[in-house]
């Protein structure tokens, strides 16, 4: 049996908050500290109209210095329309009356990320599932379900990240996120703020806020930047036990 990896679950407060941008910057960051980091998105959905190269699943390729030949391994499932990847694979299945749910999507991508780690034989898997917590997952499941099926596939209490816009609005969505997570069991390690866009006043403070709610802030992407600050991205992979103290 492949040993496991050290993993991390980046689970965002919303669609569109930057999880792809946050996840190429830890792939990136542990490639400069010499980790072999892969990453894993078990469904992409909305690419219908974008470039190959510009979407998620291509980006995170990039950033792990993978070949595009592997996009199957890396992403298993992906859609052209721009909705939940559940509603996206079929809108029928969360509607009254819709049959019981279909596991074999998530088999797929468990199946796919098993390939990916005997492959690769990486220090660290980093994952990032579809939109944020509640999210409609193909086969009638939702995303609470395929987050514990990676956590026990990559754990068990594989550490997770919520990746949160660093803007107004993201004291609540985060808090919320957190208390959904660990209701769930899963094992919360802190949170990264994302600004891929310019942001308002509150950004100013929002980390100092929910760190003071015993939330440990990992760090903040600024605006036009595309890396974690190297002390964080350290501080973290040495708290996943990758890197020594120093």
């Amino acid at each position: 049996m492949t040993p496991r990896p050290r993993a991390l679950l980046l689970v965002g407060t919303d669609t569109e908050v930057g999880k792809t941008h946050v996840a190429c910057a830890l792939l990136h960051a542990a490639r400069e500290l010499g980790l072999r980091a892969v990453p894993f998105k078990p469904a992409e959905s909305g690419i219908a109209d974008l470039p190959d190269a510009t979407t998620d699943s291509a980006r995170l390729l990039a950033a792990a210095g993978l070949s595009p030949t592997e996009r199957d391994l890396v992403c298993p499932l992906r859609y052209d329309a721009p909705l939940a990847p559940g509603v996206a694979d079929d809108p029928r299945r969360f509607l009254p009356g819709a049959p019981d749910p279909d596991p074999k999507p998530l088999q797929t991508c468990l199946r796919a990320l098993d390939r990916l780690i005997a492959l690769h034989a990486p220090d660290l898997v980093v994952v990032e599932p579809a939109g944020g917590f509640h999210v409609p997952m193909p086969g009638g499941t939702w995303q609470p379900a395929w987050l514990a099926a990676l956590d026990e596939t990559l754990g068990p209490h594989t550490p997770t990240v919520i990746v949160a816009r660093a803007g107004l609005g993201t004291l609540n969505h985060t808090l919320l996120t957190a208390h959904a997570l660990t209701q769930a069991g899963h094992r919360v390690v802190g949170f990264i703020l994302n600004a891929p866009f310019p942001s308002d006043a509150s950004a100013a403070t929002n980390a100092q806020v929910l760190a003071a709610t015993g939330l440990p802030h990992l760090g903040t992407i600024e605006h036009a930047d595309h890396t974690l600050a190297p002390t964080a991205a350290r501080a973290l992979f040495s708290h996943l036990g990758l890197l020594g103290a120093g």
